[in-house]
């Protein structure tokens, strides 16, 4: 009960408002001072809160940067996985597949040498639009690989097919297989080439030449140089002139397509290509060592043209070029390219040196050939070439074949993905055998002397996809109608030709028909 009495008394002297602490303060100091305390407790409460929302929140922020940068890590690596494996790989093509219909509703004869005078080894070809009935691929597989040092190599390889026939299978292996038509490597940027040769690379194989070109609009080359050798490419003798060197060998006949397989005798060629500027001057030396023994009269280029006495097994070529991919004949902006060219003996075959074995030791032949791009207008463009040639005992002394081929493309682009495409062409033929002999049937027929003119027209209304005012861009799908004629006189040139064969004398004939042509 007393010590009540006295916590009662102490608290009523606490909380009196006249009561003084020792220090000299009142109660109601002190409450001021408790009060101010709690105020800036709760205001450091109320800031540690907010540091931990915001710690929060950085460590959520660093939880989803680190869950990312694992993805993107694990796509790295997954896209180096897969450049790894498909660096360095290269993968080409060209293909063409159609359908060609005559105006009787049968299958449609044509093709870029349909004339008499194609059957000079292929030399004289036609305008190829709405003309080709037949389904050829070319597939090219390539490989870069670069070393530590700095050296270089490439691999590559062609695969190609062609058929005539429409079937969806073709089961004929006797005139339908694959060709292996390259397959090469190159190798460059060695440490110990110096001078002439520090930039130059070596390539050994089956292969194109590199410095091959053509006209696309008549599927005719204007140099095609090819077989199985070695070579050593860009030697570079001053700063604008530089040469490509090469020897190859083959045998006689287009390559994949020979008809003549003895491996005895190849032709052996020793080519000096050299460039300054846009010009170009090419010099070849062949010799094929015992072409001139075959006595059994077969003809080396699977035609069935007999052979005359005098065979050669040496010839020279020459050919002088001028290469221009910026100018149309150096009048305006365009493309042009011209080729001079000059062979005897073996090099008598202008367009494929060194491919027909059935030339005399007298054969000699002068060719021309020169094609330009233009642009003529926003929507247009033009692509005239010309291909002329004359050669003189050729097959038999006294023989004489001359021909001019004359082609125009054209293309009018209307929209983005289709434009209308005509072509003209006009070859003259003044074709003198002087008694060359073939073999039909088993019988022994003579090549007729024979002059005329053959013409061709094509309309074909065509879908393309990507540069639609490129004449040569591609992929295409056409729609054609061509007509074709020729002067009467050349059904006579030999019977088993196409040329008055049955259903396709002169007079006129119509081909429809549809086409599809790719490369990349």
């Amino acid at each position: 009960m007393r010590i009540s009495v006295m916590s009662a008394a102490v608290c009523c002297a606490l909380f009196s408002p006249s009561y003084v602490f020792a220090d000299g303060q009142s109660v109601e100091q002190r409450l001021a001072q408790l009060e101010q305390r709690l105020s800036m407790a709760e205001q450091r409460t109320a800031e540690a809160e907010k540091r931990a929302v915001k710690a929060e929140e950085q460590v959520a922020t660093l939880s989803q940067q680190a869950q990312a940068t694992d993805k993107k890590v694990e796509t790295v690596s997954q896209k180096q996985q897969k450049n790894a494996l498909a660096d360095g790989f290269e993968f080409n093509a060209y293909a063409r597949s159609g359908l060609l219909i005559n105006n009787h509703g049968k299958g449609g004869r044509g093709g870029p040498g349909v004339s008499p005078a194609s059957s000079l080894n292929g030399d004289a070809h036609v305008g190829r639009l709405g003309n080709e009935e037949d389904n050829y691929i070319e597939l090219s597989f390539g490989k870069r690989m670069t070393f530590d040092d700095g050296s270089w190599a490439h691999f590559k390889t062609m695969i190609a097919d062609g058929a005539t026939n429409p079937d969806p299978w073709v089961q004929d292996n006797d005139s339908h297989h694959i060709n292996v038509r390259q397959m090469y490597v190159e190798m460059g940027n060695f440490p110990e080439f110096s001078g002439p040769v520090q930039n130059a690379y070596l390539w050994a194989g089956k292969r194109f030449d590199r410095d091959n070109f053509d006209i696309h609009f008549t599927d005719s080359d204007i140099m095609f140089l090819g077989g199985t050798g070695a070579g050593i490419y860009d030697v570079q003798w001053t700063n604008n002139l530089k040469g490509d060197y090469s020897l190859y060998g083959r045998n006689f006949g287009d390559l994949g397509s020979s008809h003549y397989e003895d491996n005895d005798i190849q032709n052996l060629m020793l080519t000096a290509n050299h460039f300054y500027g846009n010009w170009q001057l090419m010099l070849t030396g062949m010799t094929a060592q015992g072409n001139d023994e075959l006595k059994d009269n077969t003809s080396t280029t699977g035609s069935y043209a007999l052979r005359s006495d005098n065979i050669a097994q040496n010839g020279y070529y020459a050919m002088l070029a001028y290469h221009d991919k910026q100018q149309f004949y150096g009048l305006t902006k365009g493309v042009s390219e011209t080729a001079l060219q000059f062979g005897g003996g073996l090099g008598a075959e202008a367009r494929q040196p060194g491919s027909d074995g059935d030339l005399t030791d007298n054969a000699i032949s002068l060719r021309f050939a020169s094609y330009g791009i233009l642009p003529v207008a926003k929507n247009w463009e033009i692509a005239p070439s010309v291909i002329a040639q004359h050669s003189e005992d050729r097959y038999r002394d006294g023989d004489r074949y001359d021909w001019a081929s004359f082609n125009v493309r054209a293309s009018q682009a209307l929209s983005p993905h289709f434009a209308l495409l005509y072509e003209a062409s006009w070859q003259y033929m003044d074709l003198d055998p002087n008694g060359r002999t073939y073999r039909s049937d088993g019988e022994v027929n003579q090549y007729q002397a024979v002059k005329g003119d053959f013409y061709k027209l094509t309309f074909a209304p065509t879908f393309k996809v990507g540069n639609v005012f490129d004449i040569k861009a591609r992929p295409e799908i056409r729609l054609f109608a061509t007509w074709m004629n020729w002067d009467k006189e050349l059904d006579r040139y030999a019977i088993n030709d196409d040329f008055g064969s049955k259903g396709f004398t002169a007079g006129g004939t119509w081909n429809f028909g549809v086409q599809t042509e790719i490369w990349f």
